[in-house]
């Protein structure tokens, strides 16, 4: 009898778990952009509102998006983080940030750089996807006596923000035809949702 309601209990768990997620994912998305702009919102509105938060800050990154795709757009964000750049704390934080956003989501194909991989990770047989980010720092390459070697940013699935650095011969990369953002949705829906050929 146990093992039967064990089992269905199991089953059920299966079905509904991409549900479960997809409803955590969605809750804490609205939440964290409704908070983003939800108490600058409230102090004009004097009360609050769910959800007005998250239609500003959807509208801030629309509008945003439409700003830096202009060149006077791009000298205003410019001047708005050369201004970010000269505060203490927050300029350590932003700079970090920047360096990592620039990282994984600027695409830059010249010397095969910021382009998806595949390489033989963890072991020889067995392939990861990687984003190679730039060349090793020469001690790295002298000391490993190697020709030429590359920094792989590994993501984990399915929080590509996350991951670990590797540092592999350039001739055992295999780089990708893939878009960056085809390679990031690959690894963060664990190889579900397969790039278009």
């Amino acid at each position: 009898m146990w093992a039967k309601v064990s089992g269905y209990f199991f089953k059920g768990l299966i079905a509904l778990l991409p549900l479960f997620v997809t409803i955590w994912l969605v809750t804490f998305m609205f939440n964290f952009f409704d908070g983003l702009t939800g108490g600058v919102v409230d102090m004009f509105n004097g009360k609050h509102i769910p959800g007005l938060g998250f239609i500003v800050t959807i509208l801030l990154i629309f509008f945003t998006g439409i700003l830096v795709t202009h060149v006077i757009g791009q000298k205003i964000f410019e001047l708005g983080e050369w201004f970010l750049f000269r505060l203490p704390i927050i300029r350590n934080i932003y700079s970090s940030a920047k360096q990592v956003n620039d990282v994984l989501f600027m695409q830059r194909t010249k010397g095969g750089y910021r382009k998806a991989c595949l390489v033989e990770y963890p072991r020889k047989g067995i392939y990861s996807v990687g984003f190679v980010t730039s060349e090793v720092a020469e001690e790295i390459r002298r000391k490993a006596a190697r020709k030429k070697m590359v920094n792989i940013f590994i993501a984990n699935t399915p929080t590509p923000a996350t991951g670990f650095l590797i540092m592999v011969p350039s001739e055992n990369v295999k780089l990708l035809d893939m878009k960056m953002d085809a390679a990031f949705k690959y690894v963060v829906s664990g190889g579900v949702l397969k790039p278009k050929n």
